[in-house]
């Protein structure tokens, strides 16, 4: 009789952790839930053994993943390392093309969505002191990508040594799931009377936030 008891005390408490959503949060939190709705922005749910209770949400940009009790996994895009580590520091160089002058840079860089990328540079050369840019790249990617190469454009605005000027960036990015970030480009840069075209290497790192 004792048998039967614990089997039957174990089939529920195993139906009703099998009847549970999971969610786990980039702090390494997990909830056991019943989840209601899943938005772009917020994750809503009740708890499993209050199912009277209030409708409780979560944004999405704090889950790291959720599991259903179906045994589904959703990763929540958070496999496409742009999205799993969003912000990056790196320092390059840049040569002109008409002339034997480098440049050298350094970059901070966010990735707002997995596809845009918000950056700042700042520069100097051997003739000169000051450079800086800032603006945006466009990311060929999907969401939910899991490619580590990516080609993008984008549009930035600069001033370089008194005179100002518009960028227009067309390169492939690289990054791997460790953090290691690098990017090769062609840059065009359009100033009031005259344009020049430079060609740039970056590597880096990326970090998760």
């Amino acid at each position: 009789m004792k048998r039967y008891l614990a089997l039957i005390i174990l089939a529920f408490v195993f139906n009703y952790v099998a009847g549970q959503d999971k969610i786990e949060t980039k702090d390494n939190k997990q909830l056991n839930v019943k989840i209601v709705e899943k938005t772009g922005k917020v994750v809503k749910y009740k708890m499993p053994d209050y199912s009277d209770g209030p409708v409780l949400s979560i944004k999405t940009s704090r889950i790291s993943k959720i599991e259903y009790m179906n045994g589904v996994v959703d990763l929540m895009g958070n496999q496409n390392p742009r999205k799993n580590k969003p912000f990056g520091i790196s320092i390059g160089g840049a040569k002109w093309v008409s002339s034997s002058g480098l440049m050298f840079t350094s970059t901070m860089d966010y990735f707002i969505t997995p596809q845009i990328d918000m950056e700042i540079n700042i520069g100097a050369d051997s003739y000169q002191l000051f450079y800086f840019s800032a603006g945006t790249r466009l990311h060929i990617n999907s969401n939910y990508s899991e490619k580590r190469i990516t080609p993008f454009t984008g549009v930035l605005f600069g001033y370089e040594y008194g005179k100002e000027f518009i960028q227009i960036p067309l390169g492939i990015n690289y990054i791997h799931t460790s953090g290691i970030n690098a990017s090769l480009s062609i840059n065009e840069m359009f100033f009031s009377n005259e344009y020049q075209t430079t060609i740039e290497l970056r590597g880096g790192w990326r970090f998760k936030l």
